[in-house]
């Protein structure tokens, strides 16, 4: 809302100065933050957010339209390293959720590893969460694709 604040967190310095930009060229600067920061290891306190957003690194391989070079750098180790990574993000931003809040995790990834079976596999961990909605965007012509589930905290 008006009264919000938001906190944004990238473990790259570049995309952290790339945010930064746009967060003022949005007038956003007074009411956010920007860390330089692993989300692995956050430093807030627990139940601190209404909603947390995990974009997380994936595979891009439904960005393949615009970067056709994430197709080239697949791998099945990648995405193993990828899928463990995504898991301790979720794991990580679990308890940063208040009750009744959000969190909603996102790839640009195709890969059921990523998403559904991704996120299907954090619930049964953390049974304090429900999955509101889940959704995938195939890539066509006009746009890239995408994968995004709604998770609140019960």
């Amino acid at each position: 809302g008006e009264n919000g604040f938001l906190v944004a967190a990238d473990i790259s310095a570049r995309r952290h100065r790339r945010t930064v930009a746009n967060f003022a060229a949005a007038g956003m600067a007074a009411r956010s933050g920007l860390v330089v920061a692993d989300a692995r290891r956050p430093q807030f306190r627990h139940a601190c957010a209404g909603v947390v957003l995990l974009d997380v690194p994936c595979t891009n391989t439904a960005v393949f339209r615009r970067r056709p070079d994430a197709l080239w750098r697949f791998t099945e180790q990648r995405l193993t390293e990828l899928v463990q990574c995504q898991r301790e993000l979720l794991d990580a931003a679990a308890p940063l959720v208040r009750t009744d809040g959000g969190l909603i995790y996102s790839t640009c990834s195709l890969e059921s590893e990523e998403n559904e079976q991704q996120v299907g596999a954090f619930l049964q961990r953390h049974p304090e969460y429900e999955l509101v909605r889940q959704e995938s965007l195939l890539p066509t012509a006009m746009h890239d694709g995408a994968y995004a589930a709604l998770l609140r905290r019960r």
